[in-house]
């Protein structure tokens, strides 16, 4: 492991480590829930700042603070979940295996304010489900990453997206935002050992796909709009390395 990947680290859990206590507090009551939003960014912030980071965002269209949004995202990183906390405006909660669930301390707030779901538990996609519709309802952004997981062999190539964030964004009728996340497979790759890279990370949010008058035969086609943009923007982007 080399110098800059251990400062990472010990980077990333001495500010953890600091706000878990009020990242804790807010867990303790719903209504406080939109606190952790706030103590989510400056975490992602210092993270960043700390490691020495530049973080990037363009955005292709003004979000209405009045509407929220299910934003769809390409995932190759653990990395991903800071940028997009960071960046994505007002409170959200975001979906995630259930694992997460496990990671001591990380765990308990995964669990009690974000949307965990097993993969190949039906059970576990239906309650998952329910409480997307619900956070919806509660005026909250969904954060969604449709591969399920971090599974390219060849990243930043993606593996084919699931159909749970556009039957979601259909149902509730909520503007679907695909979102590429460039170059955080290059700073923090899903491999063994750990190890971080020093790279520029950068976040395109591209213009919301309205849902309205969208129906169950939308699905398929709605998630291969998604696709094909974030994918051609991945390899447009991937030129310039």
């Amino acid at each position: 492991m080399n110098l800059y990947t251990i400062w990472c680290a010990t980077w990333f859990l001495i500010i953890f480590l600091t706000l878990f206590p009020f990242l804790w507090l807010a867990t303790q009551r719903k209504e406080w829930h939109y606190w952790n939003g706030f103590l989510y960014r400056i975490w992602a912030k210092i993270l960043y700042f700390g490691i020495g980071i530049k973080v990037t965002t363009e955005w292709e269209f003004e979000p209405n603070p009045n509407q929220n949004y299910i934003y769809a995202a390409n995932h190759t990183s653990y990395m991903d979940i800071a940028a997009m906390v960071m960046t994505v405006p007002k409170f959200s909660v975001f979906m995630g295996k259930a694992s997460l669930s496990k990671v001591p301390l990380f765990g308990y707030i995964f669990k009690k304010i974000h949307i965990p779901v097993s993969r190949g538990q039906g059970a576990s996609r239906f309650e998952a489900f329910e409480k997307v519709k619900e956070a919806i309802k509660e005026k909250k952004n969904i954060l969604i990453y449709p591969e399920g997981g971090i599974f390219s062999k060849n990243p930043p190539q993606m593996t084919p997206f699931k159909d749970g964030a556009f039957r979601a964004a259909i149902q509730t009728q909520t503007p679907l935002v695909p979102v590429t996340i460039l170059y955080n497979w290059i700073i923090l790759p899903d491999k063994q050992p750990l190890k971080f890279t020093r790279h520029h990370c950068k976040i395109i949010y591209h213009a919301p796909i309205k849902t309205q008058n969208l129906n169950e035969n939308d699905v398929e086609d709605l998630k291969n709009k998604t696709f094909k943009l974030i994918d051609s923007t991945i390899k447009k982007c991937n030129k310039n390395i």
